[in-house]
């Protein structure tokens, strides 16, 4: 009794738990059925998570077919009217465990849960787009000579939110059995039931000294949440409640660089005469502030200029200036939750320079930018080949589009992470079956060890390309996958220390680097393509 109650104020609030000794289950019944319960009524329960929809037909003298709600012959006239949450089920055609568990779909999807398999648990998205488990089912296998058992819990607060829109209360049912199995025939005829009736607690117990004892009854759990603190939520003045973080940032309009909050309440805009900084007060941060962004492509979609979290927020626009700064609007870090606003902080600093050209040309001069971008071109190329369904190219992950994006930090290993992207992008996709046909269709010579770059080569050579061009035309991709090999593929010895140090002496930074070899790259493969037409 002791657990019930203490467990009431528990995060993970138990609907469903079936041991050796135990029995609970959750429902959720009429809040106006309970005021007041009636507790003999309630102590007549009789019913499990295995009642289900079913199929009644009468054949009286008027034959008759209806459909039968779950709990609709429970023993108890509160509970035929209640909702079932848990449902076990069985099904002798699943592979290995034949039983498995559902949830009420109303609950489900009001909830916004889903049931992920590897996680054993109905699941959704917090504000950070991080994978909250919202009911979880347990497992306890048995181990020698103790039996097992399954337990399945659901987060307080959102079971309450469910209970407080359909105006009800959980009635937590249970059965608490002890018996020793050696000494025990079955309950004395003239055995004596004992009854506790507290206000949300009541039962029947029975206990039979030395071998059995038992007790069964309700729990009354009512929620904590109301109706009104959900409307709460939803009204135009929610977001006052909301937490703003404050940023070091170029307030042009007063031409200063200072502390300045990214509330609403602190921001003005060009229609509204205030002495407020205007909602496109520029951020700067440093560039390590995009790397938590591109080590996650299950969570996170990063664009050269936006940023977005799976099913929960979207940063509109960044861009890096001419000092390698990202930076962004005060408008548009408002919108994050408070706990991205807090990492964006730790990154904070002043400018070291204006925001980039494209930004003002784009953001404030409303014109397209239309300037040739390496990397932007290579895309696009390849999304052509991609929508063409070209025989010798295919993209072997819609991922990597997006994935790939110009390195932002002095990082070698972001670097080295972004030379593993373009490799697979580019060179991966290249086909070495179709490739290798058409060589041999074309009358070249061919090595069994001939990989993608050479076959594509050999190509070039029989559509009449002069060796030193067909070698020309490759070279970009060859270079992509000794990179890749060289600095990512194998632990970093002295050549690969070599070929940082070329790199950054060469073009000044690994983003420069990783530009022009896009450039090359993209050259390369939009030659290839309008050669290999010819072959297809």
């Amino acid at each position: 009794m002791a657990f019930l109650k203490d467990n009431v104020n528990h995060n993970e609030f138990i609907v469903y738990a079936t041991f050796q000794n135990t029995f609970i289950h959750a429902l959720l019944a009429p809040a106006s059925a309970l005021n007041p319960p009636d507790y003999e009524d309630l102590l007549a329960w009789n019913c499990t998570p295995y009642s289900s929809w079913g199929i009644e037909i009468s054949f009286g003298n008027s034959k008759s077919v209806s459909i039968s709600p779950p709990l609709s012959h429970t023993g108890s006239k509160t509970l035929d009217n209640a909702e079932q949450l848990i449902f076990a089920r069985s099904f002798e055609g699943r592979i290995g465990e034949k039983h498995y568990y559902e949830v009420l779909q109303k609950f489900a999807q009001l909830s916004e849960i889903h049931f992920l398999h590897e996680r054993q648990a109905y699941c959704r998205l917090d504000e950070l787009g991080d994978i909250e488990e919202v009911i979880r089912i347990i497992e306890f296998p048995s181990k020698g000579g103790e039996y097992g058992g399954t337990a399945i819990t659901c987060r307080r607060s959102v079971i309450d939110e469910y209970a407080a829109l359909t105006d009800s209360v959980i009635v937590r049912t249970f059965d608490f059995t002890f018996c020793d199995l050696s000494r025990f025939g079955g309950w004395a005829e003239t055995h004596k039931v004992e009854q506790t009736l507290e206000k949300d607690l009541f039962y029947n117990a029975h206990v039979e000294k030395g071998h059995a004892a038992f007790r069964r009854g309700c729990q009354l759990v009512w929620p904590y949440t109301t109706k009104e603190s959900i409307i709460g939520r939803f009204e135009p003045g929610a977001r006052k409640n909301r937490q703003y973080a404050t940023f070091i940032a170029h307030d042009w309009k007063h031409d200063v660089v200072r502390e300045i909050s990214c509330s609403p309440e602190h921001l003005g805009n060009y229609f509204t005469e205030s002495d407020l900084p205007f909602e496109t007060t520029p951020a700067f941060f440093k560039p390590e502030v995009l790397l938590k962004y591109k080590a996650d492509s299950e969570k996170y979609q990063i664009s050269e200029r936006s940023i977005a979290c799976r099913g929960t927020w979207h940063l509109q626009t960044y861009d890096i200036n001419e000092a390698g700064q990202v930076h962004t609007y005060l408008v548009y870090l408002k919108n994050l939750p408070y706990q991205e606003q807090l990492y964006w902080k730790a990154f904070n600093e002043p400018p070291k320079g204006p925001i980039s050209k494209r930004a003002i040309k784009t953001d404030f001069e409303g014109h397209w930018d239309t300037e040739y971008d390496p990397l932007g071109s290579l895309k696009a190329a390849l999304r052509e080949f991609r929508q063409q369904k070209v025989p010798w190219w295919d993209l072997r992950s819609e991922k990597l589009l997006e994935q790939l994006q110009y390195p932002a930090t002095t990082s070698a290993d972001e670097w080295a992470n972004d030379l593993l992207l373009l490799d697979q992008l580019v060179v991966e996709g290249l086909q070495t079956r179709w490739l290798k046909d058409k060589a041999f269709e074309l009358g070249r010579t061919l090595d069994p060890k001939f990989a993608s770059i050479k076959l594509t080569e050999e190509c070039l050579l029989g559509l009449g390309f002069a060796e030193d061009k067909a070698q020309k035309t490759v070279a970009p991709l060859k270079t992509t996958r000794d990179l890749r090999t060289k600095v990512k593929g194998h632990a970093s010895g002295g050549e690969a220390l070599k070929i940082k140090l070329e790199a950054l002496k060469a073009h000044g930074s690994y983003r420069n680097h990783f530009q022009a070899l896009c450039k090359d790259c993209d050259e390369s493969i939009r030659r290839i393509g309008e050669a290999l037409k010819k072959l297809t």
